[in-house]
């Protein structure tokens, strides 16, 4: 379809591809570092996501790309899923379909979340204590006793 630079090269492309770009109706292929990068698209009518379709190959070849690269676009003429692609529309409907599950909490999360629940009414442990008035600095270091005894160094 489109042949930047003499961009494409057979050898080099059938070294490269791999059965998952079948599924696309465009294959891009562009150099960098002198190795050769494949990427997929789709046309305009497809129903996926915006960045995945043709209309954005400018931006990727801007974007993702060596300014001023060569490049190579290939049509598709039968895209179809490759044998070892799980996902299939039927599935994917299904899917839709049922209602969506609870997430469950992993082990830490539940444990903080009891822990949380059972100390609601008890102030928190890492909250800011005040600090003691003057007064009451005073009366405790006198009212503290040494719990050590001083030894002289015998000779």
């Amino acid at each position: 379809m489109k042949n930047e630079k003499e961009a494409f090269d057979a050898t080099v492309f059938g070294q490269r591809f791999s059965e998952i770009l079948t599924k696309f109706d465009y294959i891009v292929g562009d150099w960098s570092n002198e190795q050769l990068r494949l990427r997929g698209f789709y046309k305009e009518e497809r129903d996926v996501a915006t960045m995945d379709k043709l209309s954005r190959l400018d931006d990727y070849l801007l974007e993702y790309c060596s300014y001023g690269c060569a490049y190579f676009v290939l049509e598709n003429k039968e895209p179809h899923r490759a044998s070892f692609d799980k996902k299939s529309p039927v599935k994917k409907a299904q899917s839709e379909e049922r209602e969506p599950k609870k997430r469950s909490r992993n082990r830490k999360q539940k444990d903080r979340f009891q822990k949380r629940e059972r100390d609601k009414g008890q102030p928190a442990k890492n909250s800011k204590k005040t600090r003691p008035s003057a007064e009451t600095k005073k009366t405790t270091k006198t009212d503290n006793k040494r719990h050590f005894v001083i030894r002289q160094k015998e000779e």
